[in-house]
C-alpha cells in the first residue's frame, strides 16, 4: 500500500506542475517573452488557437493531478499503511 501512496502522490504532484507549466507557457507566447514567438515562428493569428489547447491541456491536467491527490488522501484516511 505504501508503494501506492507514493506513486499517486508522484504522478499527482507531477500533473499539476506540468499543467501549471503549460499555462504560463501560453502567458508566456501570449505577451511574447523573451521573443518566444518569433523563436518559434507562430504567425500572430495562431496565438489563440495555442492559447485554448494550452488553458484547456493545462486545466485538464491540473484537474487530474489533484483527483489522483484526494485518491491518496482518501487511502491515508482508511488506515492503510
Amino acid at each position: 500500500m505504501k508503494v501506492r501512496k507514493f506513486v499517486v502522490t508522484f504522478f499527482g504532484v507531477t500533473q499539476e506542475v506540468i499543467g501549471a507549466l503549460a499555462i504560463v507557457f501560453a502567458y508566456v507566447l501570449y505577451y511574447n517573452i523573451l521573443d518566444i514567438r518569433i523563436n518559434l515562428e507562430i504567425p500572430l493569428e495562431h496565438v489563440s488557437v495555442y492559447l485554448l489547447l494550452l488553458f484547456v491541456f493545462g486545466s485538464v491536467s491540473i484537474l487530474s493531478g489533484l483527483f489522483l491527490i484526494r485518491e491518496r488522501l482518501e487511502l491515508e484516511g482508511e488506515g492503510g499503511s
